[in-house]
This record gives C-alpha cells, structure tokens and sequence, in this order.
C-alpha cells in the first residue's frame, strides 16, 4: 500500500500525470497531448506550458484576443488557427466570448500521429 492509495481512499481519486490540472488557470493537459484552457487565461502564463511565439508589441492579452487578433473577429465554436508549432481549436463560445480552447501539437504542419 502507498501513500497514493492511503490519500484515494481518503479523498478519492486523484489526478494523475495525464490529468494534470492547473486550478489558477485551468488548464489542463489531455491524454492525446494536446492542453485545454479558458480562454480568458493569460498568454504570459499559458507560455509556461504551450511554447507560442507572442509578439512583444502585441495589444492582446488572452488567448482569447489571440485568436480574436488572427481572425479579426471573434471566433465560432469549432475554429481552428495555426500558432506557430499549435493549431488552436475553439470548443466554447457563448455570449460572445471564447470560453474553452484546445491547443493540439502540431508535427510538420499536421496534428501528431500519436493523437
């Protein structure tokens, strides 16, 4: 018996290296690789887990506004733009205002094989 099976029965199941959850952010990493995020999360905090380019002189400071910056509007539930090395998916709009967005590793352009 572990600690880990002492603390489950305690406190119940608890995440794994897989389910890796950032409660400040939330942000999570997904099995496939790819991360989900809120989309009001700071960039400034994202980089710490998604390596994007960000442009000093940038007036944007979500990834929200990122994508908002690289369509030129606000985006639809189920958009896709490229970041760099990541293809960003949005997979919550409501009221305007993008709520959940997947950050899928990009290999050669393409989404990872592995995915």
């Amino acid at each position: 018996m572990t600690l880990s099976d002492v603390m489950e029965t305690i406190a119940g199941n608890l995440p794994n290296e897989v389910e890796e959850i950032d409660a400040r952010h939330d942000i999570q990493k997904n099995p496939d690789g790819s991360w989900t995020a809120n989309g009001h999360m700071p960039l400034e905090d994202l980089v710490q887990y998604v390596p994007l380019p960000l442009d000093e002189k940038r007036e944007y400071h979500t990834i929200a506004g990122l994508l908002m910056e690289y369509l030129q509007r606000i985006p639809q539930t189920g958009e896709e733009v490229q970041v760099g090395d990541y293809l960003l998916k949005t997979l919550q709009v409501e009221s305007h205002r993008v709520q959940k967005v997947q950050l899928i590793p990009l290999h050669n352009g393409e989404p990872d094989q592995e995915m």
